[in-house]
C-alpha cells in the first residue's frame, strides 16, 4: 500500500468527523442548562433595548454597556437558537414532509412577526397624541412596505431576527433534505457568503452576516457530549479569555464574529455551573424567549412613557428607570404569555 493511500485513508475518518449530521434522538425533556443559556441571552437583549436612541443625559455607562452588549450578544443568540434547532430537528421521510416543516415553523414567526410590527405602527400613532415616541412612523403605505422588505430599517427594527430566521428555517431544512444533516456544509457556505456585497432587502445582508452562527448552533449540538458537562477549569478559562477579549475590543477593534465565538463556550459554562435558583430563573426567561423577543420593546416603551409623565429621566433618575424598564421587558411578556396560554391557546402558540 503506497504513502499516499495510506494518507487518504487516515484523512477519512476526520472527515466523516466533520460531515456528521444531525442525529435522529431527540431530548426526552427541556435542558435546563440551555434554557438558561438563552434567557442570559434574551436578558442581554432586553437591557439593550432600554435606551432605543438619544442616552439619557449623564448616563454614559449605559452607552458603554450597551455597545459591550452589542458586540457579541446577537451572535451568540443564534448560535443558542441553532442548537435548539437542531436538537428539535425531526426526521423528514420526504420532501412533502420538509415543505410541512418549514411552512409550519415559518408560520409561526412570521405572523407574529406581522402582527406586533403592525401592533407598533398603530400604536405609536395612537400613542403620539399622548406620549413621548422614539422612531415615528412616517407614513402608512411606507411603513408596511419597509416592515415587509426592509425590516431592519422599520418602525418594528428590533423585530428583525425574527424575519431572518423565518429564512433560515424555509432554507436550511431543503439543504439538510439535499445533502444529508450536515451543519459543517451550511457552516461552509455561510463563511463564504461573507466575502459579497449584499443588500438590506430581504435581510439578505443579516441572514449571510448570521448564518456561521446559526451553523455552529448546530454543531455543537452535534458534539453536545463534549461540553455537557464542562469543568472548572474551562469554565473560567474561557470567562477569562472572553473578558479579555472585550476589554482589548475599543483599542484593538475586534470583530463582532470574534467576540461573538468566544462568547459561546463562556455562557455554555456559566449556564451549567450556575447555582440551582439562578439557573431556574434564566431557564424560565430562555422557555419565554419568544414571547420577550416579541414585545419587550413595546412593554418598555409604554412604561417610558408613562413614566416620563412624572419625572425625566436625565441623570440619577435613570438609576430608576434602568431597573423599571428592564423588569417591564421581562415580566410584561412573561405575563401575555401566561394569561395567553391559558385563555386563548390557539393564539399562545405563535408567542412561546
Amino acid at each position: 500500500m503506497s504513502d499516499t493511500s495510506i494518507a487518504i485513508g487516515s484523512r477519512r475518518p476526520r472527515l466523516r468527523a466533520l460531515l456528521r449530521e444531525i442525529p435522529y434522538d431527540r431530548p426526552k425533556t427541556r435542558l435546563l442548562d440551555i434554557d438558561a443559556a438563552r434567557g442570559l441571552a434574551i436578558l442581554l437583549v432586553v437591557v439593550g433595548h432600554v435606551v432605543a436612541r438619544d442616552l439619557p443625559a449623564d448616563n454614559e455607562w449605559y452607552g458603554q454597556m450597551k455597545h459591550t452588549i452589542y458586540l457579541f450578544h446577537m451572535p451568540l443568540f443564534m448560535v443558542l437558537t441553532g442548537i435548539t434547532f437542531a436538537l428539535s430537528l425531526p426526521r423528514f421521510e420526504a420532501w412533502s414532509a420538509v415543505a410541512r416543516f418549514s411552512l409550519r415553523r415559518v408560520e409561526r414567526l412570521f405572523i407574529p412577526y406581522v402582527v406586533f410590527g403592525l401592533l407598533v405602527l398603530v400604536g405609536k400613532w395612537a400613542a403620539s397624541s399622548f406620549l413621548y415616541v422614539d422612531n415615528m412612523p412616517k407614513g402608512w403605505t411606507a411603513d408596511l412596505f419597509v416592515l415587509l422588505f426592509f425590516p431592519a430599517s422599520s418602525v418594528a427594527g428590533f423585530l428583525w431576527f425574527i424575519y431572518v430566521l423565518s429564512i433560515y428555517l424555509l432554507i436550511v431544512p431543503a439543504l439538510f433534505q439535499m445533502f444529508g444533516r450536515r451543519p459543517m456544509l451550511v457552516l461552509i457556505i455561510g463563511v463564504a457568503l461573507q466575502f459579497g456585497a449584499w443588500p438590506q432587502l430581504f435581510m439578505l445582508d443579516r441572514v449571510v452576516e448570521y448564518l456561521p452562527f446559526f451553523a455552529i448552533g448546530m454543531l455543537l449540538w452535534i458534539y453536545r457530549d463534549a461540553w455537557a458537562r464542562v469543568t472548572p477549569g474551562v469554565l473560567w478559562s474561557s470567562s477569562a479569555l472572553f473578558a479579555a477579549l472585550l476589554a482589548m475590543s475599543p483599542w484593538l477593534g475586534l470583530p463582532k464574529w470574534l467576540l461573538g465565538v468566544a462568547s459561546v463556550p463562556a455562557v455554555l459554562a456559566w449556564a451549567q455551573n450556575l447555582p440551582a435558583g439562578p439557573q431556574a430563573w434564566l431557564a424560565v426567561l430562555g422557555r419565554a424567549s419568544l414571547a420577550i423577543y416579541l414585545m419587550n420593546t413595546i412593554a418598555i416603551g409604554l412604561t417610558k412613557g408613562v413614566m416620563l409623565k412624572v419625572l425625566p429621566w436625565d441623570g440619577v433618575n435613570f438609576l430608576l428607570y434602568f431597573p423599571m424598564l428592564t423588569l417591564a421587558g421581562i415580566a410584561a411578556p412573561i405575563l401575555i404569555l401566561q394569561l395567553a396560554t391559558r385563555y386563548f391557546p390557539s393564539g399562545a402558540r405563535y408567542i412561546r
